[in-house]
């Protein structure tokens, strides 16, 4: 990765910073706004950036991964202390409660209705 030329690198952190626009990252990387459009989509096509923007691209996704765990930690355990706690409004204990059962793959089967006027119209149909 090494092999790309700082003008390149900041493309790549550019592209990834503005929501994948190409044109934009070139423009912040130095190139004219009037062939920004071009050098982007030529960068895109550019093997060894395409290599260096899909490592940059999973290691802030593993970094993402790695934050939000700590975070999830953390949510869950202010959930747990509100369900746990008798002094807390009863209705704030069951929200509480029902979060984590819902986070935990419990949540309650959905109603189902079925129009049964349709069905009758179905059998008038097919008689």
């Amino acid at each position: 990765m090494a092999d790309l030329r700082p003008q390149q690198m900041i493309f790549v952190t550019e592209y990834l910073k503005n929501g994948n626009n190409a044109t934009q990252a070139a423009i912040a990387a130095g190139y004219s706004e009037t062939t920004a459009h071009v050098q982007g989509s030529r960068m895109l096509k550019n093997d060894k950036i395409q290599q260096f923007l899909n490592k940059t691209e999973q290691n802030l996704n593993r970094d993402l991964r790695t934050m939000f765990t700590e975070d999830a930690v953390k949510a869950y355990n202010v959930l747990l202390e509100i369900m746990n706690d008798p002094l807390a409004p009863h209705k704030d204990r069951l929200v509480a409660a029902r979060d984590l059962l819902d986070r935990a793959g419990y949540k309650p089967v959905e109603k189902v209705v079925t129009d049964v006027t349709m069905k009758s119209k179905l059998e008038d149909f097919f008689s």
